[in-house]
């Protein structure tokens, strides 16, 4: 019983001294990653081969895309971005499910904000696989709180860090404003932008 109770207590230590990241980020990628960058990332996976029996294209990862923000505007106390992720690799790539992200403080440090996925309507569809060939983008939308809640003050960042489902390496953005950490949101890739 005692050596139970000290496993109880071992392991939830070991799950506790487990945070600081992004939240609800989805499992662990399945696929062994050559970054040096680690963070948590998006969810699900896409198969790793077709219907047909043919390899899938490998996942879009942060060296083969580059990650910029498509538009932005804000009302009633909320950011609204959309996100534009574009294949710059020589072939085609995939990617399922929601990207994960985290915000730099003016301070100097990684927030470790908890992302949740989908809850609003205009982020609430269904994940779908996307394939992009060389050239082509994917969207996804998150929004954000950028004002004092009864959590606390909104705090001022200057970066922005996105990870790509299924991915341990994450693409930093320059950007300023103001966030609630507990009030980030972000919907699904889709291979058609928000309209």
């Amino acid at each position: 019983m005692i050596k139970a109770v000290a496993v109880a207590i071992a392991l939830a230590a070991l799950v506790a001294g487990c945070g600081g990241g992004a939240k609800e980020a989805g499992p662990v990628p399945t696929a062994k990653q050559s970054h040096s960058s680690v963070t948590a990332g998006g969810s699900g996976t896409a198969s790793g081969s077709t219907a047909t029996g043919t390899p899938a294209p490998p996942l879009c990862e942060d060296d083969s895309t580059t990650v910029e923000v498509a538009s932005q505007g804000g009302a009633a106390g909320t950011i609204m971005t959309t996100w534009r992720v574009t294949n710059t690799s020589a072939s085609a790539c995939r990617s399922f499910g929601y990207p994960g992200m985290d915000f730099h403080a003016a301070t100097g440090s990684w927030l470790g904000v908890e992302v949740h996925r989908g809850g609003v309507d205009i982020i609430n569809q269904t994940p779908a696989s996307v394939v992009l060939d060389p050239g082509h983008s994917f969207y996804f939308v998150s929004l954000w709180g950028d004002v004092d809640t009864q959590n606390g003050p909104c705090t001022q960042f200057d970066r922005i860090k996105v990870t790509l489902p299924d991915n341990f390496a994450s693409t930093r953005v320059d950007s300023k404003g103001c966030v609630d950490p507990g009030l980030v949101r972000v919907g699904p890739v889709t291979d058609v932008p928000p309209s």
